[in-house]
């Protein structure tokens, strides 16, 4: 059963009003891991603006527990959906990230490479140089390819 506050803020996730999403994610964040059952069923709301919420409570939380189904949500359909994912995953140091990373900087969401390219570089993964290198031959936005080349001098270091 969830508490009332709890019950609350999720039923804030669904408001009309972004800035009452945004208070509310943030009030479900700080209830910290108690919370993270009740995230992580969100994970699979039809509504992508829940998934991202959860997402994004999820990544400010920071459980090793949530990785695969923060994994998971790097399949979304939703390229909002999948970019939150991504940057919670950035900020997680643990084996598994490392690979969901470097396939991001693939993703058709440039918001969502840029961010994967700074978890690389976060993380000091200095394995992902020669993936963040294929990934700047291909791309053509000019703000992901400052992202890359500025993970790719972190790395280089």
């Amino acid at each position: 059963m969830l508490s009332a506050d709890i019950e609350k803020n999720i039923a804030g996730l669904r408001n009309q009003n972004k800035e009452v999403r945004a208070i509310s994610m943030e009030n479900l964040a700080g209830l910290g891991r108690s919370v993270v059952p009740a995230l992580l069923s969100l994970l699979d709301d039809d509504n992508w603006v829940i998934r991202y919420r959860a997402s994004e409570a999820l990544g400010i939380i920071q459980d090793e527990s949530t990785i695969e189904s923060l994994i998971r949500m790097t399949t979304d359909n939703k390229d909002h959906v999948r970019y939150m994912a991504v940057k919670a995953l950035a900020g997680m140091q643990d084996l598994r990230v490392g690979p969901v990373l470097i396939r991001m900087l693939s993703d058709d969401h440039s918001y969502t490479r840029k961010i994967a390219a700074k978890g690389l570089a976060n993380a000091g993964k200095p394995d992902a140089i020669e993936h963040l290198e294929k990934a700047l031959d291909c791309e053509s936005d000019p703000m992901v390819r400052l992202s890359f080349e500025d993970a790719l001098n972190r790395l280089k270091k």
